[in-house]
């Protein structure tokens, strides 16, 4: 098959070999347009190891090349090629790989089966049926079985949207079997108070009967104590007063701030958006990144030499 050639005035045609006066002026602007992008800071090609890392932590978070593709806008021979380790990726590229969050939903394909089996078991841990949760998820009683006994790795995203939805619904009442509140006893499965809803999906976090629990320190000047350094023990509260500080007046990345407050990364992204969406519901302005990044201006003997 041909591949057939870009349309005169084009500057890939220029570089097809055709020197037709439209596309000689269109190569020689498109080569003054990299000129001038490189010397404002902005080259059409950057390293890719931020790129080549953040989708080794979206694949290290259950999802695939093809999922991470879909949700970029790339193809998945792409991100193939990135997670391989290529040198140098195109900087519009590199943006909408960056741009995918840690915590994205997937519209289709599998996800990682560990928040559904926390949720499952914090129901059994109320004393909820099987087919109670199962009919409120959508999904069958083997299904909400096999989450429990922790014999999936993966699930569909229907299914993960499903599970969900029944925990929002079920979490806050009590059901009615003794057998499955006992059965969560005897396997130590925490009950949804025990979980914090940003973490529940970290497959780092650990339910809080568990975790060693340090007094928060006390007062309002906690979270100022903390932004300025001191050790001090926040609670859910001013944990997320920090992050809406750090992410609003710092350039510290969600990896950052997750590691100053013993959180992923995934975590502290759903922080964030959950701060911003209650700023909208009160009708008060939500918060943004305040991070001034400076772009420097071009003289114009640099334009001049860039064209």
């Amino acid at each position: 098959m041909t591949r057939q050639l870009p349309p005169h005035g084009h500057a890939n045609r220029y570089a097809y070999g055709c020197r037709c006066p439209q596309c000689t002026k269109a190569a020689t602007r498109a080569d003054a347009q990299r000129k001038l992008e490189k010397m404002a800071g902005r080259p059409r090609s950057v390293p890719a190891g931020p790129v080549t890392e953040h989708v080794r932590h979206l694949v290290a978070r259950g999802l695939t090349p093809t999922q991470i593709a879909r949700e970029a806008g790339l193809e998945a021979s792409t991100i193939r090629r990135y997670a391989e380790g290529q040198v140098r990726v195109r900087r519009v590229n590199a943006e909408k790989v960056l741009g995918v969050p840690l915590d994205v939903r997937v519209s289709l394909g599998d996800v990682p089966a560990f928040g559904a089996t926390r949720r499952v078991r914090a129901l059994y841990a109320l004393g909820h049926l099987n087919w109670e949760i199962a009919q409120t998820a959508g999904i069958s009683r083997d299904a909400v079985c096999a989450l429990a006994a922790g014999a999936w790795s993966t699930l569909k995203v229907g299914a993960d949207d499903g599970i969900r939805a029944a925990y929002d619904q079920l979490s806050m009442r009590t059901g009615t079997s003794w057998k499955t509140r006992r059965l969560a006893e005897r396997n130590g499965w925490a009950p949804p108070l025990a979980w914090d809803d940003d973490m529940i999906d970290d497959p780092r976090a650990v339910p809080q009967i568990d975790a060693p629990a340090p007094t928060p320190a006390d007062g309002p000047d906690a979270v100022p104590r903390f932004l300025m350094g001191e050790s001090v023990v926040l609670d859910t509260a001013g944990r997320r007063e920090a992050i809406a500080h750090l992410m609003e007046w710092t350039s510290k990345t969600p990896e950052e701030i997750g590691e100053q407050l013993d959180m992923s990364a995934a975590a502290v992204s759903r922080a964030w958006e959950r701060i911003k969406e209650k700023a909208r519901q009160e009708g008060r302005r939500a918060p943004w990144r305040r991070v001034f990044v400076p772009q420097r201006e071009l003289r114009r003997d640099e334009m001049g030499s860039a064209a």
